[in-house]
């Protein structure tokens, strides 16, 4: 995968991530409920390639899909959501070197109940309680 949609996807998915804290939610669902067609737009936009940070593409993902749930505050910070977008990331190239379907594999990773158990082996300690 090149470093240009690696560095989109784990945005993509560290942004998910808080997207189903604030909502104080499992991110199964939230991810569903985003949908692919969402993530695919999202990958193919240039402005992700500038400086955002997860919670604001969060904002910008529900207003997307015109969806205005309540959310809390942020419970992880940047840092720690682009570290675990970036696993996730690893995840995705790992499946799909080539970008043929990064969206389908992104979706099927963040939807993959051993999420938590992944992160949890791979992150900080505890990084992956919240996901199953």
């Amino acid at each position: 995968m090149n470093n240009k949609t690696k560095e989109r996807v784990a945005l993509i998915a560290g942004s998910l991530i808080d997207l189903a804290d604030m909502r104080e939610f499992c991110l199964q669902p939230t991810v569903e409920l985003i949908g692919t067609n969402a993530i695919r737009a999202f990958l193919g936009m240039d402005y992700l390639d500038f400086e955002i940070s997860p919670e604001n593409l969060s904002e910008d993902i529900c207003d997307y899909i015109d969806w205005h749930p309540v959310l809390t505050a942020p419970k992880r910070t940047d840092e720690e959501l682009i570290r675990i977008g970036l696993l996730i990331a690893d995840l995705v190239e790992d499946t799909d070197p080539f970008d043929e379907d990064a969206t389908e594999t992104l979706f099927e990773i963040l939807c993959w109940c051993g999420l938590g158990a992944y992160l949890d082996c791979n992150a900080e300690a505890g990084m992956g309680r919240d996901y199953e």
